[in-house]
């Protein structure tokens, strides 16, 4: 810009000076010194002044506008930064819990496992209850199993037995039936841990080797070839661990030493030594249960060498129980369920046997659209359909609950239709009504779920997937 302003002065200046000399010498005129400054100096001055402002002031304007925008900038700079490193500490803080379902077993008043979600959809509604009364000695409605009655009858034939024993006997009576569910897949478990006993650990390879005569003097041998066993390489495999999830009302009338017991009996009998056994109980109240069942997936998730088998129950099928229910509520309606899973962490293999779903947990989600498009690359299809695809645990009427889901899920194009809740079919027995939803959650199609939420735990998303997308996700991942 001074290279044209002094080009235009000195042109302006050169033009006029020539010009007013001939003009001078033409007329004879005699200039002072004044007249000199003003026509020399001042005239040229003016003229280029006249002639650079249109110039200068689209310059000053050009300015003016670059410098609005860099403050904009300048402002706008440690906001767009504070919310990068923001969503950059969401995504960084999301931890993922990775587990893999060998088998799943449910059982409720509505059936077993997917006969269970068709009755859901059917609004199958609580049937009245022949055996229990309210106050006024009338029938009530209640979620009975009614084909426990008749596996409790073939056990006992005493009928003055105590309320509190028959609701202890319900519960016993489940947790068999799961069991028994389970049997195939604990198998194969039995001869995973056998053979990685025998390649990895020669203590407890001893103990196989040992024939059950020498342990136990009325053992029958049925398999001669029992001592001949072939050592084959196996992926290591320690430990069977057997979590039962039990209402904690029931920490003081439970015979733990009883139950251990029946468990390890059933688990030996299946090839097991108790060596490799691990049983724990779990007393879990309402307001925790949910958060206790992700913490415990999350230590299952870390156990590198073991597989887990939990199963859940609960009855309040017993008279004594609803009489005391009743003091707080005339309607109370009771219900029972039970399920069970054999689980383990994502890289445990069990010979012979293949994972039917992986199941992913993401704690600490901050921005939910960035959990699905790392948990589920195609949830676009689901968010634009019309089916529903979030399992929700938490009821359907509570307003709080509602507005909660709703702020949670709204960003990420999830909306009302496409939930499922399930928390009315547990009637007002809701102690670990989430845990078997949850579990209930593996035998739901495809297309209907494939995603697990509670308001208990705001920041937690589940997300069950075929095997085939579980690899896609962990390739996203790294």
């Amino acid at each position: 810009m001074i290279k044209l302003v002094l080009a235009t002065f000195s042109s302006i200046f050169l033009v006029v000076s020539i010009a007013i000399i001939y003009y001078w010498r033409d007329v004879q005129y005699d200039p002072s010194s004044m007249n000199l400054l003003s026509y020399f100096i001042v005239l040229p001055l003016v003229l280029s002044l006249i002639l650079l402002t249109p110039y200068l002031i689209y310059k000053a304007y050009n300015a003016y506008k670059k410098r609005k925008q860099q403050q904009k900038i300048t402002l706008l700079e440690p906001q767009s930064n504070k919310k990068t490193s923001e969503i950059n500490e969401q995504v960084e803080d999301i931890e993922w819990l990775n587990l893999n379902i060998f088998s799943s077993s449910v059982f409720n008043a509505f059936g077993e496992n997917e006969s269970i979600i068709d009755a859901l959809k059917n609004f199958k509604s609580p049937e009245l209850d022949q055996h229990l009364t309210n106050a006024y000695g009338l029938p009530v409605l209640s979620y009975r199993i009614a084909a426990l009655d008749n596996v409790l009858e073939q056990q006992n034939d005493d009928d003055d037995i105590e309320e509190k024993q028959g609701r202890l006997q319900r519960i016993q009576a489940l947790i068999q039936h799961q069991l028994e569910q389970q049997s195939k897949i604990l198998l194969q478990a039995a001869k995973h841990l056998k053979q990685s006993a025998f390649f990895y650990d020669s203590e407890l390879a001893y103990r196989y080797r040992m024939h059950p005569a020498w342990i136990d003097p009325d053992y029958q041998a049925q398999h001669e070839d029992d001592q001949d066993v072939q050592v084959e390489q196996v992926p290591r495999l320690n430990r069977l661990n057997i979590h039962i999830l039990l209402v904690d009302n029931l920490l003081d009338i439970w015979d733990e030493n009883s139950s251990n017991e029946v468990l390890l009996n059933f688990v030996e009998s299946l090839g097991i030594i108790s060596q490799q056994i691990h049983i724990e109980h779990h007393f879990i109240n309402q307001q925790s249960s949910y958060k206790n069942w992700l913490n415990l997936l999350g230590q299952i998730s870390t156990q590198l060498h073991e597989v887990s088998l939990v199963i859940n129950v609960d009855s309040e099928i017993d008279q004594e129980l609803l009489d005391e229910k009743m003091w707080l509520s005339d309607h109370y309606l009771a219900a029972e369920f039970a399920s069970s899973w054999c689980v383990a962490a994502r890289d445990v293999k069990i010979d012979h046997a293949e994972a039917i779903k992986s199941l992913k947990i993401a704690l600490n989600v901050h921005d939910l659209a960035t959990c699905l498009n790392q948990a589920v690359p195609r949830h676009t299809k689901y968010t634009q359909q019309e089916q529903p695809f979030v399992l929700v645990l938490d009821g359907a009427t509570d307003i709080t609950v509602i507005k909660k889901i709703n702020q949670i899920f709204t960003p990420a194009l999830i909306e009302n239709h496409h939930f499922v809740y399930i928390k009315q079919m547990f009637g007002n027995t809701q102690s670990l009504a989430k845990i078997f939803g949850f579990m209930l959650g593996m035998h739901l199609p495809e297309e209907l779920a494939a995603m697990i939420y509670s308001t208990d735990q705001v920041l937690s998303h589940a997300f069950f997937q075929a095997l085939n997308e579980s690899d896609q996700f962990e390739e996203q991942v790294i």
